[in-house]
């Protein structure tokens, strides 16, 4: 196990995989969110210089996703006409709102006209709709991206994204990066995401509780909807049994407000490990049920759980040793780069009071790694290219996170992950410090391949 640490005081960097959206009563709501995990600067880590006031200028010469980072700020020509890049994304409402997304694409999108010169000088135009958890207005957006002929969307947050997908496929439109929830979506051709999702975060659960933890008995505990039942049951569950593990299967209602109940049956079976399957409103009272019983065995959680609001509400010493998932390093390996410094520059140059601390990571990393696509493209890309050069993604760096494939092969049931490994973090009593648990990457394709297959 590696004991590598980051501070929460600067918790910037990785990617939480699991957003865990549903619909619910709006006094209860189970809605979507994710979180980063802490990152400091490690022996290698760019120091920002004094620059000129941009953003590129502070890390001149560091290497990062498109390979050195340039002397000084380029902006794009505005004579020049746009290059439009869809966005959907729920940004208001009770539940599944992350507005954030929003404000972080916005803000790397701000970035690239101002400092790096666009594309091939043209400057990039956001087309902006607003989805809500319905399938109409997913269908809605998705026409408004093909009326405004967009060359591609970037996916924020959307609940009925398969319904979106299906339009944007029959008109050869990218739908890039967000977070994948709906089971349609992650099988869509035209969807490429760099995360592993719900299916990602329960492989990486199962494998670690059977060949490090050792486990013989596990209990798992799911919301009873699509988003997350699917993951649970397909993957998670059915790891573990592929692993000879005895498995307690706990299903529960979105309007549940009896967590105690539901942790007390899973108790029952004596588990070694707990993996649990909640998200937002729901992650505090599953952690305060676990803390009153007082439970002696090793408790996986998705990464959402992670955020600070939930760890201060039960309080950080009734957690610690929780293992959640992340999809980028705690402790750094190998060479060095400065896409989490510039990460941070930027939100905190072009962002508008965007927490940089959240799911601000998960749009930045897309618009990021659709940026670096259009750069290959030239000044004037289709959508049909930008589909092809993701297909055609081989090992690519990724903005801050695992080299993707886009070939639709890394799951071949879930297509459009293209980048679904793992790493697993535990929270020390301080509620500041996570650890690696995971020794490094968790090789979830590989496992699906072996166990799954």
């Amino acid at each position: 196990m590696n004991t590598g640490r980051r501070t929460l005081a600067a918790l910037i960097a990785a990617l939480s995989i699991t957003a865990v959206a549903a619909c619910s009563e709006a006094d209860t709501p189970e809605a979507a969110s994710t979180t980063a995990v802490p990152t400091t600067r490690g022996s290698g880590a760019p120091e920002p210089k004094a620059g000129d006031g941009s953003v590129v200028s502070k890390f001149a010469g560091s290497p990062w996703l498109l390979g050195d980072v340039p002397e000084r700020a380029t902006p794009a020509d505005s004579s020049k006409p746009p290059i439009k890049v869809g966005f959907m994304n729920i940004d208001s409402g009770p539940i599944a709102a992350t507005p954030e997304l929003h404000q972080a694409t916005d803000a790397a999108i701000a970035f690239i006209n101002a400092e790096l010169g666009g594309v091939g000088g043209r400057p990039i135009e956001i087309v902006f709709c607003e989805t809500d958890l319905g399938v109409d207005k997913a269908q809605a957006c998705a026409r408004l991206m093909v009326e405004q002929q967009v060359v591609a969307v970037l996916g924020g947050l959307n609940l009925s994204a398969g319904a979106a997908t299906k339009i944007l496929e029959e008109n050869d439109i990218a739908w890039v990066g967000g977070i994948p929830l709906d089971p349609a979506e992650m099988a869509s051709p035209i969807a490429f995401q760099f995360s592993g999702g719900a299916p990602g975060a329960f492989v990486a659960f199962a494998d670690h509780a059977a060949h490090v933890l050792g486990a013989k008995r596990v209990a798992v505990l799911y919301a009873n909807t699509p988003q997350i039942s699917v993951a649970a049951v397909d993957y998670g569950i059915a790891m573990l049994k592929a692993l000879d593990v005895d498995v307690t299967e706990i299903a529960f209602d979105l309007t549940t407000q009896d967590y105690a109940s539901i942790v007390q049956r899973a108790a029952e079976a004596s588990p070694d490990a707990m993996l649990v399957g909640a998200a937002d409103f729901a992650c505090p009272k599953v952690m305060q049920a676990i803390a009153d019983l007082a439970l002696d065995t090793t408790i996986y959680m998705v990464g959402s759980c992670a955020d600070a609001k939930w760890i201060e509400q039960v309080g950080a010493e009734k957690i610690a040793g929780t293992i959640f998932n992340i999809e980028s390093r705690v402790e750094r390996t190998g060479p060095y780069d400065a896409d989490i410094e510039i990460y941070t520059s930027v939100i905190d140059q072009y962002g508008k009071g965007v927490n940089a601390k959240g799911a601000a990571t998960v749009a930045f990393r897309g618009a990021m790694n659709l940026y670096a696509v259009l750069t290959d493209l030239g000044d004037d890309p289709t959508s049909a290219e930008v589909i092809d050069a993701f297909r055609g993604a081989k090992e690519r760096k990724s903005f801050d996170g695992y080299p993707y494939t886009c070939d639709g092969k890394q799951i071949p049931e879930l297509p459009s992950l293209c980048a679904s490994q793992e790493v697993l973090v535990s929270i020390a009593a301080d509620g500041q410090t996570f650890s690696e648990e995971s020794d490094g990457w968790i090789d979830v394709p590989k496992l699906v391949a072996e166990y799954l297959r």
